[in-house]
């Protein structure tokens, strides 16, 4: 499927040289309820629940993507005003698997939700469900990112951060130029090296008749 990262032009353009994406650590992610979508007013609770994330964050990094690039507030907010990029890549589906599959869409809720009574007393399908709702829950506010995460083990770790290549599950197939980017299409094509042949380059602007960024015709 296709999922997008939005990047400013400085992180964009290295992450095009450089073939490869930052894994984010749990420890990174903006948002403070960052896996705890959960009623966590008991106590005991708030002290033995965020082990769990913590263990999480020993072993596992997420890419964060968004299945759309047309939404200026992403752009905004993501991609330096509109002043980068935005990378498109076909990841492989998600299969389902709540015991397996570690990529999946962000379900949006309203509210915190109730922790499960049964947590200590969970057969192992219930608890595999209970961890990929604690991977894959945010806040409905955060609901215009329309998220696509890839958890996984932590790779390739460089100076404390750690990395994905670019590949067959991260393959990258088109370089969205921001409407306010100074970028060049000779610089993305440079950057782009071995790949530049593979990927199609196109530079967004604002449309004329919709709250949406689209592709300007006028090429780049």
């Amino acid at each position: 499927m296709r999922a997008y990262k939005f990047l400013d032009a400085h992180f964009g353009l290295k992450n095009l040289k450089e073939k490869r994406l930052k894994q984010s650590r749990i420890g990174d992610l903006n948002d403070p309820f960052e896996l705890t979508p959960y009623d966590l007013t008991d106590l005991a609770l708030r002290k033995t629940f965020p082990q769990t994330r913590d263990d999480l964050d020993k072993v596992k990094g997420v890419l964060c993507f968004s299945e759309d690039w047309t939404n200026p507030v992403i752009w905004a907010h993501y991609s330096d005003k509109h002043r980068g990029l935005c990378l498109g890549f076909e990841i492989p589906e998600a299969k389902g698997d709540p015991a397996n599959d570690e990529t999946d869409h962000v379900k949006y809720v309203p509210e915190l939700l109730q922790f499960p009574s049964n947590f200590w007393d969970m057969s192992d399908s219930e608890h595999s469900a209970f961890v990929r709702t604690v991977l894959f829950t945010k806040f409905k506010h955060w609901e215009y990112e329309n998220e696509i995460r890839v958890w996984g083990s932590l790779q390739n770790e460089e100076n404390g951060l750690n990395f994905v290549a670019f590949g067959e599950s991260l393959r990258l197939t088109e370089v969205i130029i921001g409407q306010k980017c100074s970028l060049s299409k000779a610089e993305i094509v440079m950057a782009l090296g071995s790949l530049a042949g593979e990927v199609k380059i196109k530079k967004a602007r604002a449309a004329y008749n919709k709250f949406e960024m689209v592709e300007d015709e006028q090429g780049l």
